[in-house]
């Protein structure tokens, strides 16, 4: 069995269920690490939006339509997957220490499927929120 079948398989009578089984429910706040290895294990998509209103009040598809010809890196919103590589490119020394010492909590915002297609949306915690994690020191 493929991974991209492995969530319909999961208990639960419709998404939301499904990804409630595994603690992902709006309101709740997880590891992002926790979220790259639930995406990857059971094959659904995770999305992270930086914009607190457009993540609370929009819509993936209709978002996702918006900004179809802007790179994702450039985006308001950004795939798990696609951040923390991004991250780990950027800072590939320090980026996994931080985030076992201080992980990023993600709050999950909505849970759905698009096309078949199961999701969950989180929303970035606020650079207010992240007072500790600083940028890294340039030795040399």
């Amino acid at each position: 069995m493929s991974t991209k079948n492995v969530f319909e398989y999961l208990d639960g009578e419709n998404v939301q269920e499904k990804f409630a089984g595994l603690g992902i429910a709006p309101g709740e706040r997880i590891d992002i690490l926790e979220i790259q290895r639930f995406s990857q294990d059971y094959g659904f998509r995770a999305v992270l939006y930086f914009e607190e209103e457009m993540g609370r009040n929009g819509n993936l598809a209709a978002d996702e339509k918006a900004y179809e010809n802007v790179p994702e890196t450039e985006r308001p919103f950004i795939s798990v997957e696609k951040f923390l590589q991004f991250a780990r490119e950027f800072d590939p020394y320090s980026f996994e220490m931080r985030l076992k010492e201080l992980p990023l909590i993600i709050e999950v915002v909505a849970v759905g499927e698009i096309e078949g297609e199961p999701y969950m949306t989180g929303l970035m915690p606020f650079l207010d929120d992240l007072e500790d994690f600083e940028e890294p020191e340039i030795i040399g």
